[in-house]
């Protein structure tokens, strides 16, 4: 009988496709019924919500009946008795209309007129030209008192010349009170553009643009109103007239209207009416609670099923990135122990190639292999330092130890590895607080982040390392260098494990990416954290700041 083996990759594997499918053959159902919950709720939801509109448009048309008749009864309140002037006044400051041409018996304009009168006149304008030769002088009791008589239409005065006194007056005083000033520029510009005539039973469009005109009832008074007045007028009727939850909307000609718009009758040729809801109707509310609770119901189902899959996935990620860190892990041992032990066979074979050995050659090639030796050792070094602090075997005897001590400690570590040319500076004052640290571990530390340094600072290497009081009771070590520098989105990933930057220095320098690694985990423990500020092209910074020890002076 023959057995079958599977690897774990292939049991992996299918328990991932069977995962997938479970997850499938589970959220295609509830889709589905969620789907058709849906449908039904909109379907029902449409249906109250169409009888409802319905009703909408015949109110609609009720409010149109209406329009006619409101403003028939506007058009009968033009008419009135007195003087043009009179009326003129009547209209304006009743707030009636915003300007008005009233028209004799056989048509033609009584007012307002363009000619010039008189003793008024001159005495007015020799008041007003005595105010403007006064300028600021000019007191307020003389201001108000030229435009009493401004806005006195029992004075006989010409419009024209009322209207070029009140912009006179005007520009003396801009907040004078004159009420008639706009309504008389309105109706000057109106007569200049067209000839008026009466138009019954309507508002037509006059030759000026967005102004409406609307004829008395008695034919002698014509009213002018600007489009933003009209919808203003408009607004205030449908509001008046408007039930509860809808409210009407009036549209001037050639702005669009919404698809419920009809039109708003013969008194206003081009006007649109429509009408919005705002509030909810019953069937809207009771579609939105089915459909909540349904929505609800399926969510729920889905959102467990959804945390099974993340769950699984995460599992599945983890293991993924574990044999990935492990590939990751052979490859670059293989590496890194491959180059320094070809390196020292290459020299033995190197002496053992000489009949007689050279003493010069021979030390040279002992020195050699004493570096490949100790690039060795300390690789193993890292491998066993980061394989304890992983698994919290690392033995940490904290003392109060002299910053100056780790720094110079640390110096000396890297000094046989710092090649001629390097300009390496302390920069440590003595007088910092004692810190709370395993005075090797926090070595190793720097010794890490030097040996970054060195290595990727190409040419002209500047290193810098320096230590400072910190607030909060801190102290802060720092690395600085003008190597090529860390890309932002790269900055949050150094410290991972077996992870470096740049792959084609990473085939030129020494290293499996643990010394970031390791620095993270040691100042961790020491209670501080590591940051680091880098400009591509321009260096890096690595601080690690640390608690200093309780009741340290400097």
């Amino acid at each position: 009988m023959a057995l079958e083996f599977r690897s774990p990759s292939d049991r992996l594997d299918r328990g991932v496709w069977l995962f997938v499918l479970l997850v499938v053959l589970t959220l295609l159902p509830a889709a589905g019924v969620l789907w058709f919950m849906n449908e039904a709720i909109t379907t029902q939801a449409e249906s109250g919500r169409q009888r409802v509109m319905d009703a909408y448009r015949g109110q609609l048309r009720l409010v149109r009946s209406r329009i006619d008749a409101h403003w028939r009864d506007h058009a009968a309140s033009l008419d009135g008795s007195g003087s043009p002037e009179q009326r003129f006044l009547a209209l304006i400051q009743g707030g009636i209309a915003e300007g008005a041409v009233l028209l004799g018996a056989d048509g033609h304009v009584e007012y307002p007129d363009r000619s010039r009168q008189g003793s008024v006149a001159h005495d007015l304008e020799s008041a007003v030209a005595l105010a403007e030769h006064q300028n600021r002088s000019a007191s307020g009791a003389t201001v108000e008192r030229l435009a009493t008589r401004l806005n006195d239409y029992h004075e006989t005065l010409a419009a024209a010349e009322r209207l070029r006194l009140m912009e006179r007056l005007r520009a003396l005083a801009p907040n004078v009170f004159l009420p008639t000033q706009a309504a008389l520029r309105l109706s000057l510009d109106l007569l200049d553009a067209e000839r008026p005539a009466p138009a019954s039973d309507a508002f037509r469009e006059t030759a000026l643009r967005d102004v409406w005109a609307l004829t008395s009832r008695d034919g002698r008074a014509i009213a002018l109103y600007r489009t933003g007045r009209l919808e203003a007028m408009m607004h205030d009727f449908l509001h008046q007239v408007a039930p509860a939850g809808i409210v009407f909307i009036a549209t001037p000609p050639d702005v669009p209207a919404s698809g419920e718009a009809i039109a708003a009758g013969s008194w206003l040729p081009g006007w649109q009416v429509a009408f919005e809801p705002v509030e909810q109707t019953p069937f809207d509310d009771a579609a939105r609670r089915q459909r909540t609770l349904y929505i609800a119901v399926a969510l729920a189902g889905i959102a467990v099923i959804t945390l099974a899959g993340v769950t699984g996935g995460s599992m599945l990620q983890r293991h993924l990135r574990l044999a990935r860190a492990k590939t990751d892990l052979v490859a670059a041992a293989s590496h890194e122990l491959r180059t320094p032990l070809a390196s020292m066979r290459l020299l033995v074979d190197g002496l053992l190639a000489d009949a007689e050995l050279d003493p010069v050659k021979t030390r040279q090639y002992l020195e050699m292999m004493a570096l490949e030796n100790a690039r060795l050792t300390r690789l193993i070094e890292n491998f066993l330092t980061f394989s304890r602090l992983e698994r919290d075997r690392y033995h940490f005897e904290f003392t109060s130890v002299e910053p100056t001590a780790i720094v110079s400690a640390a110096v000396a570590a890297v000094r046989d590895r710092v090649p001629p040319g390097c300009d390496l500076r302390v920069d440590v004052p003595l007088e910092l607080p004692q810190v709370k640290a395993d005075a090797e571990a926090l070595s190793t530390v720097l010794v890490n982040l030097l040996d970054n340094a060195l290595k990727y600072t190409p040419a002209d290497k500047r290193i810098v390392v320096s230590a400072r009081r910190d607030a909060d009771g801190f102290v802060a070590f720092a690395v600085e260098d003008n190597g090529i520098g860390i890309p932002p989105r790269e900055q949050g990933r150094i410290f991972r494990r077996f992870y470096r930057v740049d792959q084609r220095l990473s085939r030129e320098t020494s290293g499996v990416g643990l010394g970031l690694s390791i620095v993270e985990l040691i100042v961790r423990a020491h209670g501080g954290n590591v940051r680091v500020t880098s400009t591509p092209g321009a260096g890096s910074t690595f601080a690690v700041r640390l608690p200093a020890a309780e009741g340290a002076v400097a």
